[in-house]
């Protein structure tokens, strides 16, 4: 017997009435033209555009160069409207999903959108301090890198969630952003170390600051969405 305690898809209760049309599709026995996303594959683009988005980010921070922000901007437009389409998705089939499933359901979109608009912040950070000039220190650089390379491992880890239905997975989803929420702190306490020792200007010390809250609120929104599948997972249709 298939031990199911460790393999969960919560998420597959979000779209009842298309499951058999995507099945279509995978199988090539859809009417030709035919399109049809679930929210799930629907949370999967978002989370594959925040990916691209966090990657542009830290190469930008990193060269101290803006020739792809161009794309970023394109990429948070896409989640923006891919947030309107699951949301409205979910809308259409409340009555399928019942109230207690969408009551819970209806958050996954909006607070993944809202990681989508900390990493809009941190690209208006990357292109302040490249308009203006800003210098950062080596250890601030390598304190960003760190930050901004566990922020695409946990963004993987959750596309991988939404796809896999993995328990597991999902709770060292949990853990990373336990230890993104510490790697920010400790760059915070950092950067204090390193104003008072006169090491950093009040204009990189602000704009640091503005970084490092984008990527607790991050932090804070990927919490959320973790609890959020776990109470859907819970949740008597």
């Amino acid at each position: 017997m298939k031990d199911t305690r460790y393999v969960w898809n919560p998420l597959r209760i979000l779209s009842p009435k298309l499951d058999s049309e995507v099945e279509r599709m995978e199988e090539g026995t859809a009417p030709e033209g035919y399109a049809c996303d679930t929210p799930e594959r629907t949370l999967v683009k978002m989370v594959d555009q925040m990916i691209e988005m966090t990657k542009i980010l830290q190469t930008g921070f990193k060269s101290e160069r803006d020739e792809k922000l161009c794309d970023c901007e394109s990429l948070f437009s896409q989640i923006r409207e891919q947030e309107k389409n699951c949301t409205t998705d979910l809308v259409r089939e409340y009555e399928v999903l019942g109230e207690n499933v969408f009551r819970v359901a209806i958050r996954l979109p909006s607070r993944l959108e809202r990681v989508g608009v900390m990493l809009e912040a941190l690209m208006n950070c990357l292109r302040n301090k490249i308009k203006d000039g800003i210098p950062f220190s080596d250890k601030a650089h390598r304190e960003l890198d760190e930050i901004f390379g566990l922020t695409i491992d946990i963004l993987k880890n959750l596309r991988d969630a939404f796809l896999t239905h993995n328990k597991f997975l999902l709770d060292h989803i949990k853990g990373q952003a336990g230890q993104l929420a510490d790697l920010v702190e400790h760059a915070r306490f950092a950067h204090w170390d390193r104003l008072e020792r006169g090491f950093c200007s009040p204009l990189a010390s602000s704009l640091y600051i503005r970084i490092l809250d984008s990527f607790n609120s991050i932090y804070d929104y990927i919490n959320k969405i973790y609890l959020t599948i776990v109470s859907l997972d819970s949740t008597p249709a």
